[in-house]
């Protein structure tokens, strides 16, 4: 396999399968925030609000991280959900491979994942094999503005107890979604097992990507190692998690690198439990795998030194 993750975390590899995006996106996008989206840090028992949406109790808190609360910016990433064709059968091989644990309850068609910095859902979606992520902005109905201009899609924000929300799709169709939450706040930089630790955005056209996402978010971009490669970063700092653009792939998707203590073991698990993966490679940064799940779904495995 070759390597073009040649600097720390410039996990820009090789194209994953994405759905085309749907003319009724809007509809399908909102029934699957009202039942995933959660507040940062704030994510053990679940309530609902007045649409059913899946909710985290304020009282307590599962992480077992300790690492720092700190403010998120415009442009960081406060919740990502796996889009899978079966996500029970997701759930339970993410389980064998990561350890993960659930919370109880909730619509069959989605689990919330206990106990990470980053809040992690998977959801049933038929076709779909990517990751969505929902981005802190600090003016929604802005930003959802700024995305009809840049040629993509948005909903009209929708105000829930967590924020005020708007499902998006990008101008080369990749869904995402945007949220104000004044405040927010969460904990980063854990490369404790099963956290997510690097984002890789591959898109077919490069320069249109860096364009939307910088009118949106406000991204700025260093080159990467790699031809049609970038680093992207939140004014002088990286991206919460720290997240890559890659060019010419065949389709739009988001691709995780999920953090594993002991990288020959959970690659022996991937396998294990039906999925593939590659012998394990030393980078600078660390010790990669370059896997995917039983339904096809892409994704890394990285043994990163705290």
């Amino acid at each position: 396999m070759s390597d073009p993750l040649s600097d720390p975390f410039e996990a820009l590899l090789r194209p994953a399968t994405a759905a085309d995006p749907d003319p009724a996106f809007a509809a399908r996008l909102r029934a699957r925030l009202e039942r995933e989206l959660l507040r940062p840090r704030e994510r053990t028992q679940r309530t609902h609000d007045r649409r059913g949406t899946i909710m985290p109790s304020t009282s307590t808190s599962t992480s077992t991280s300790t690492a720092t609360p700190t403010a998120l910016r415009q442009g960081d990433v406060g919740f990502v959900s796996l889009r899978v064709p079966d996500a029970g059968r997701a759930a339970a091989f993410y389980q064998a491979v990561l350890g993960w644990r659930y919370e109880p309850g909730g619509d069959p068609r989605g689990r919330l994942v206990e106990g990470l910095t980053l809040p992690h859902g998977i959801w049933s979606q038929e076709g779909a094999r990517t990751l969505w992520a929902c981005h802190l902005v600090d003016d929604v109905r802005a930003a959802a503005e700024r995305v009809r201009a840049a040629g993509g899609r948005a909903e009209e924000p929708v105000q829930e107890p967590y924020g005020l929300v708007s499902a998006c799709v990008d101008d080369q169709g990749l869904e995402f979604s945007l949220y104000e939450l004044p405040g927010a706040s969460a904990e980063t930089g854990s490369t404790a097992q099963g956290e997510v630790v690097y984002l890789t955005i591959e898109v077919r056209d490069v320069d249109r990507a860096r364009a939307f996402y910088g009118s949106v978010l406000g991204w700025k971009f260093a080159p990467g190692n790699v031809e049609h490669g970038w680093r992207v970063r939140a004014g002088d700092a990286e991206v919460r998690p720290m997240t890559g653009l890659w060019g010419g792939r065949d389709r739009a998707a988001v691709v995780p690198m999920y953090a594993v203590d002991d990288i020959d073991a959970a690659v022996a698990r991937v396998r294990a439990a039906g999925g593939t993966s590659t012998d394990p490679e030393r980078q600078p940064y660390g010790i990669t795998a370059e896997c995917a799940d039983d339904q096809g779904v892409r994704f890394y495995l990285g043994r990163i030194p705290g």
